[in-house]
């Protein structure tokens, strides 16, 4: 039985860290988040997990480091990994978008449709290519298990085309820093089941 493990990131640094090749600045963890990284190993390394991917921002790949080292494992990137493209609006605080963008800030605060950020992606755009990520891996990797660490936006659309939801319910839920979705293939129904959802597996020391 197929499961995949979809992990947030560790605790990240505050900041601009630009990167020429990434539309949003690309923050690495904390020593925090280091020390949460380390905690999942337990968890992941008595796991038959046979792939781990990551987002192409360090703070996945850093996240996952240690449990990847304990499962003999290489991460491998893929840019439907990352999280969604709001770019336009990423260095603006709250009142500059509301100034800028009036729509996207009403769209943004209304939440009955969708929208493009300034620059970047849909919701509907970032969900159809982490959907197809999951659906690429299944078909990749057959039955066997994998981890993939990406980010909160991503897991929430995630989360939304499971449950059949539209994308304006992403922001009904939350996923902290290494909170973990595992979902299970269910080929009777040619469907994914969500076994857990936002679990803390660290400790947060």
């Amino acid at each position: 039985m197929t499961t995949w493990y979809i992990l947030r990131h560790a605790e990240k640094e505050a900041g601009d860290f630009p990167n020429p090749d990434l539309p949003l600045p690309d923050e690495p963890i904390t020593a925090r988040g280091q020390r949460q990284a380390e905690a999942l190993v337990p968890f992941f390394a008595g796991r038959p997990i046979a792939t781990v991917y990551v987002s192409a921002y360090r703070r996945t790949l850093q996240t996952a480091a240690p449990a990847a080292r304990a499962l003999g494992l290489t991460p491998q990137v893929d840019e439907r990994l990352n999280e969604i493209d709001n770019s336009g609006v990423a260095r603006l605080s709250d009142a500059q978008i509301r100034e800028k963008y009036p729509g996207i800030w009403k769209a943004y605060t209304e939440r009955i449709s969708d929208f493009r950020w300034p620059g970047g992606e849909t919701g509907g755009e970032a969900r159809d290519r982490v959907t197809d990520f999951l659906a690429a891996a299944r078909l990749r990797h057959g039955e066997a298990d994998g981890l993939a660490v990406c980010h909160e936006g991503l897991i929430r659309l995630l989360a939304c085309a499971l449950l059949g939801l539209p994308v304006t319910r992403r922001w009904n839920f939350e996923v902290n820093y290494c909170g973990l979705m595992e979902i299970r293939w269910q080929p009777e129904h040619n469907d994914w089941r969500i076994v857990r959802f936002n679990q803390d597996l660290t400790d947060h020391g």
